[in-house]
């Protein structure tokens, strides 16, 4: 366990510091080397080789899908057919960045930027129609949270390749969680906007003239993955096709000129999130090689004795996890050494995934590190505490549905069962 130990100081020194976190990943890892006495050679083959991957290429594909999305007038009316259906309602635009959300969620799979197209063009409305600042970007923040629970998801397809586990059925199982997490969202929003005064004017934002196509894509995907018709990865390769026709010969709201600038960004996303699976992956080699997955098992299996014990345990821990860790490096360190006690204590290894998964995407609006809350600050010009206070009542209402899921597991189980 010393390794284990080591490990942790180093990287958790370097991430208080506020270094990168790519780096305090690698910096961990050569310390690891240091201590074991490894060759060099170690750390570029294992960071290589764990971005070798084909099942990753989804990643790239679904971050391209939505940039193209936002210059291409997908998103736009993809909010202005939920403006459409609850805009008249109290707190109307608060529901429709929750359900826009949903939808946008459905084809990206990104919590920052389904955050960040929402914000752009319900945080200015918002501010015209009265509504709190620090309330719209709590609002915008919480949205954020269902983007990697709906399939597809970004962080499911990172601990599905750790895992061995099938990305479809981790899809699947995020689906209804992630529908009810909308649907608890809505409710609140309700409430809350009802009690303040915040009425509906019933304005469409965006457009709703040509939703339809928007929609099937999200349809299509989870049928077609579902269904075993295409792998994660071809349905990810064929939303950005789609996305692309329907912007440049549908729409006609992008150009040929447009890609470059669009492809960049994808690129320099999806260069981030893999510069951070290789960093993270020298150390997982490393880990196991030690043995400290098997040994960690050994030690939760002596304190609990059943799965939903585990469960219960392993939720609280990710809760802490999450409030000082950022979700994909999370993902990366702690995916191979939680699968052996799911082996061991014969959890649901599904079960467990989607709420390994769900937990720490819901860090993303805890404090200290809560990365969407500092999304919703810059968008809101308001302060970290005023966001953070107004998120307190969506954070605690999505961890209760994912500790609901845990006693009645049908929930994330169900539609995965269906797959063959």
């Amino acid at each position: 366990m010393t390794a284990l130990w080591i490990y942790l100081s180093v990287f958790g020194a370097f991430f208080i510091l506020g270094v990168p976190v790519v780096v305090a990943l690698g910096v961990a890892g050569i310390a690891l080397l240091l201590t074991n006495q490894l060759s060099f050679f170690i750390f570029a083959q294992q960071w290589l080789m764990s971005t070798d991957n084909y099942s990753l290429t989804a990643i790239f594909f679904f971050m391209l899908a939505g940039e193209i999305m936002n210059t291409g007038g997908l998103t736009k009316r993809i909010v202005g057919l939920a403006s459409k259906l609850v805009g008249k309602r109290p707190g109307g635009l608060a529901i429709i960045v929750g359900l826009g959300s949903m939808f946008f969620a459905a084809i990206n799979g990104s919590a920052i930027a389904t955050a960040a197209a929402m914000g752009s063009i319900m945080i200015p409305a918002m501010n015209d129609e009265g509504y709190a600042p620090e309330f719209s970007g709590a609002v915008v923040a919480a949205g954020g949270v269902v983007g990697p629970i709906i399939p597809p998801s970004i962080p499911m397809i990172l601990y599905g390749t750790i895992t061995g586990l099938s990305v479809a059925k981790l899809f699947a199982g995020g689906m209804f969680l992630g529908i009810l997490i909308g649907i608890t969202q809505f409710t609140i929003s309700y409430f809350v906007s009802k009690k303040r005064g915040y009425t509906g004017s019933g304005k469409v934002y965006g457009t709703v003239h040509g939703s339809i196509w928007a929609l099937l894509l999200p349809v299509f995907i989870f049928t077609t993955i579902s269904f075993g018709v295409l792998t994660p990865t071809e349905a990810s390769a064929f939303s950005v096709v789609y996305s692309l026709i329907i912007s440049m010969w549908v729409y006609k709201e992008m150009s040929w000129k447009d890609l470059p600038k669009i492809i960049e960004k994808s690129f320099i996303s999806t260069a981030t999130v893999m510069a951070v699976v290789g960093a993270a992956s020298v150390s997982a080699w490393i880990l196991t090689s030690q043995q400290i997955p098997q040994k960690v098992a050994e030690l939760i299996v002596s304190i609990v004795h059943t799965p939903t014990q585990f469960l219960l345990l392993s939720f609280f821990i990710l809760i802490l996890v999450g409030m000082v860790m950022d979700l994909t490096p999370a993902v990366l360190i702690l995916a191979p050494v939680f699968i052996q006690p799911v082996a061991m204590l014969g959890v649901d290894p599904i079960h467990f995934g989607i709420i390994f998964v769900s937990v720490l995407v819901v860090g993303l609006i805890t404090p200290p590190v809560g990365t969407l809350i500092y999304t919703s600050c810059s968008m809101t010009k308001r302060s970290f505490i005023q966001v953070s206070k107004e998120l307190m009542p969506y954070t605690l209402a999505s961890l209760a549905i994912i500790l609901l899921s845990i006693f009645i597991p049908p929930i994330v189980t169900f539609i995965p069962s269906l797959i063959r």
